[in-house]
């Protein structure tokens, strides 16, 4: 079933309506389960109306895999499973319409899309017929122009992304192919520079949905 982002509140909304409604409550969360092998976090967030209370107003929970994260995210999934949780408490005592927040709705979203992916990337071919069934003869491939070929590189690449900066300026775009696995990166506006004194490089993200290469979240 498909859902509008718009009708989900950001999580740091609640909170600011959490303090506004209670100047002097708090909130904790607590680790209740973590394994570091699997990815796995269980998080509770409790939240208490008064500073002083000894007993939570609300508890709610959030299970955090980080599998299920891209990979220039994942590092932050135990830190996005805390924010779920709180998401998911203040909503046991404020005004809400709905439990889940913009973030728990944008993961369940992209998990929907790496499903989809996964689908379409196992699919059996709906043939598996040879040229030689129709034709006599194989068709010839079209010559491809340096131009068309730059053209192709660049529609790959996601070329059209604007291109991110440095301390140095903007970084210098760079691509290949290593060990059968095409690659991009953004390095060091200055590449003059020795290795210790430039920029970490920022590594591109290849897209299951669309196979382009995209900025990784929160990069621009």
């Amino acid at each position: 079933m498909a859902f509008n982002l718009e009708n989900y509140e950001d999580v740091q909304s609640r909170v600011k309506r959490f303090q506004v409604a209670f100047p002097t409550g708090r909130i904790v969360c607590d680790v209740i389960q973590f394994d570091a092998v699997k990815g796995h976090i269980l998080v509770a967030a409790s939240l208490y109306r008064e500073h002083e209370d000894t007993l939570p107003a609300a508890v709610d929970y959030a299970f955090g895999d980080a599998a299920t994260y891209p990979q220039a995210m994942r590092k932050f999934y135990v830190e996005d499973t805390c924010t779920s949780a709180i998401g998911r408490s203040c909503s046991l005592v404020l005004e809400t319409t709905t439990k889940a927040t913009k973030q728990d709705m944008v993961k369940v979203e992209r998990i929907k899309n790496d499903e989809r992916s996964a689908v379409i990337a196992d699919a059996p071919l709906a043939i598996n017929n040879t040229w030689d069934e129709f034709v006599s003869e194989k068709p010839i491939q079209p010559v491809v122009t340096i131009g068309e070929a730059a053209e192709l590189v660049q529609q790959a690449f996601g070329e059209s992304e604007p291109i991110p900066t440095c301390s140095h300026g903007e970084r210098t775009i760079k691509s290949g192919v290593t060990n059968g696995r095409a690659w991009r990166g953004a390095m060091c506006a200055d590449p003059r520079l020795p290795k210790s004194e430039q920029c970490q490089a920022i590594w591109y993200v290849l897209s299951k949905t669309t196979g382009k290469f995209r900025l990784p979240e929160g990069v621009e």
